[in-house]
């Protein structure tokens, strides 16, 4: 069973070739279906795909064919809102959708997301299906929307926009290719993936700082370190958000990471995405290991959902990881 897994879930060509099918099937406008095409040609990511593969595997689905058109559906609903961040957030400038009329890609992400949930509607009769997909782009929707207006004033608040935001597209994956395979909707794996989630974009939050074209630090965006920071816990704190403030001394910080890596450190910023990191990490181990599965698929699970903490690189991420094992 494990090789299955593993031959699935590595065949990207495999994936992105079934969501380009799944354009040309749906679109019937020439241009359009060209333009959705270009959208697609770049991806070389397709982490949700394989992960709703996966689960329909381990949970005992018997038609991989089924596994795979659902993965390339659910990559073409996430790029969908990958266009959309973007467009909104005005970022990722080299992204084929930003070098377009914003009009034009707006339209096209639209489109991109009708044939999305047409694939996903001709998969499966089981009305849960859809249902679930519907209701964690929804709520991803309206996890961005607060993440844009800045809703979060706390950081109890930043960590729900994050498990809505980022939670519910892991959710989309997991509980959609268990559905399909059981017919039944999972609560565990529902939980499990909101804290893949979490602890992802924790992590992601903590190395884009360190970024040349970030932008939610100039921004003042209510992420979680900005607002530890603004609890001035110490005189370091108040530096960092004065350097924050000025893009001229931020650029100039981002040149010197040990300098930045150790400013952080002397805050407590770095300790505190670290521990809870560790803490959403370690709930969605727990998670798994309440699955009514045996103990080499609930192993296969484990592996594909936190394998990432040793597959850092650079100055930052050896820092963060330095932290990690060191609070565990």
């Amino acid at each position: 069973m494990k090789t299955i897994i593993e031959q699935i879930c590595l065949d990207a060509n495999q994936i992105k070739n079934r969501m380009k099918s799944i354009i040309e099937r749906n679109i019937f406008n020439e241009h359009l279906m060209q333009l959705l095409l270009s959208f697609i040609e770049p991806k070389k990511n397709f982490s949700l795909a394989e992960s709703a593969v996966l689960h329909y595997v381990i949970f005992d689905g018997e038609n991989q064919e089924t596994a795979v058109n659902l993965g390339a559906a659910i990559e073409i609903l996430t790029l969908t809102s990958d266009i959309i961040d973007d467009l909104e957030d005005e970022d990722n400038r080299d992204a084929p959708w930003m070098k377009i009329d914003r009009s034009l890609a707006l339209s096209a992400a639209f489109s991109l997301y009708t044939a999305g949930l047409q694939s996903i509607n001709s998969i499966s009769t089981n009305p849960l299906v859809i249902k679930y997909v519907l209701k964690y782009i929804q709520d991803a929707m309206q996890g961005q929307h607060d993440d844009l207006i800045n809703k979060p004033k706390t950081e109890d608040e930043c960590l729900e926009v994050i498990k809505l935001k980022c939670g519910s597209l892991f959710a989309l994956a997991n509980v959609t290719g268990t559905l399909l395979a059981t017919g039944e909707f999972n609560k565990s794996v529902e939980s499990y993936s909101y804290y893949k989630g979490i602890f992802e974009q924790i992590s992601g939050d903590y190395h884009a700082i360190f970024k040349d074209n970030t932008s939610d630090i100039l921004k003042d965006k209510h992420t979680l370190i900005n607002l530890y920071l603004k609890r001035l816990f110490n005189k370091s704190s108040q530096e960092l958000l004065c350097i924050f403030s000025d893009q001229k001394l931020y650029s100039q910080l981002r040149l010197n990471k040990k300098e930045f890596i150790q400013k952080l450190y002397d805050s407590g910023a770095s300790q505190y995405v670290s521990v809870l990191y560790q803490l959403y990490m370690h709930k969605c181990e727990t998670e798994v290991e309440n699955l009514n599965l045996d103990i080499k698929k609930i192993k296969i699970i484990k592996k594909h959902l936190l394998n990432n903490k040793n597959n850092k690189k650079d100055d930052e991420d050896a820092e963060f990881n330095k932290l990690f094992f060191e609070l565990s």
